[in-house]
């Protein structure tokens, strides 16, 4: 079985370990600073994909367009 990035996303074993992270970041920070929700993307984000510049910079717009559904979901817009 090959491991990508996609069947990663989807164990439930990651998003406990992320979960773990997320939950000792919010231990340093008020309340009203902590991360509430997260969603794992299935993909990495690529330059190739124009959602990175030449520099590993986030593309703000493409990823807004991109993932919207994502984002609503994580908003509940």
């Amino acid at each position: 079985m090959t491991t990508t990035f996609k069947s990663l996303s989807s164990m439930p074993k990651i998003n406990e370990l992320i979960q773990e992270a997320v939950d000792a970041a919010n231990a340093k920070f008020a309340r009203v600073e902590n991360i509430r929700k997260f969603l794992l993307l299935t993909k990495e984000l690529d330059h190739d994909d124009d959602e990175m510049t030449a520099t590993m910079k986030v593309r703000r717009a493409t990823i807004y367009k991109k993932f919207a559904r994502e984002i609503d979901t994580i908003y509940n817009v």
